[in-house]
């Protein structure tokens, strides 16, 4: 049996976890909520996030600590802690949220490719340009997990050079 091949602490919890952090809703979606609700319901609004993302980020570690998770990561965690039946329908929610993230990250990444670019973003262009990102990303993963996870390196070179104001070249 050949062993599992494992994307470490790094690769596959940090580097996701920080692009999810600093992509489309620090960078499109925070502005426009700052415009709407104003600063200061702004930074409350992060403060409690930061509140709950704590609590959960706390509970999730002392789960983890008591025993091995193994495939399914989140999910088997909320299973083995709070049994099947309610790890079940909390692992729906899981499910309907992620994807509704991606959703999201897909919006935001087809509006700015389409804006880069000098395309209208329209409704409809923003629709087409999402459905070809979601599939040649669906066709990366497919074709090579490690691959994807290398890709997301690239990306976070990006950011981190956008945060500090650099180019990269």
């Amino acid at each position: 049996m050949a062993k599992a091949k494992k994307f470490g602490a790094f690769g596959g919890v940090f580097t996701p976890s920080i692009l999810t952090l600093l992509g489309v809703i620090m960078y499109l979606r925070l502005p426009w909520i700052v415009g709407q609700a104003g600063l200061w319901a702004t930074l409350g609004i992060i403060f409690v996030a930061h509140i709950i993302s704590g609590s959960t980020g706390l509970s999730v570690a002392s789960i983890a600590t008591d025993k091995k998770v193994e495939t399914g990561g989140t999910y088997y965690i909320i299973s083995r802690s709070l049994g099947l039946p309610i790890g079940g329908t909390l692992g729906w929610a899981l499910f309907v949220g992620l994807s509704f993230s991606v959703s999201l990250y897909l919006i935001g990444f087809a509006e700015v490719f389409l804006g880069y670019f000098g395309f209208e973003v329209t409704l409809t262009s923003i629709r087409i340009a999402g459905s070809i990102i979601l599939l040649l990303v669906t066709i990366l993963t497919f074709i090579s997990t490690s691959l994807a996870i290398k890709t997301q390196y690239i990306i976070q070179k990006y950011i981190a050079a956008a945060i500090i104001g650099n180019e990269v070249i």
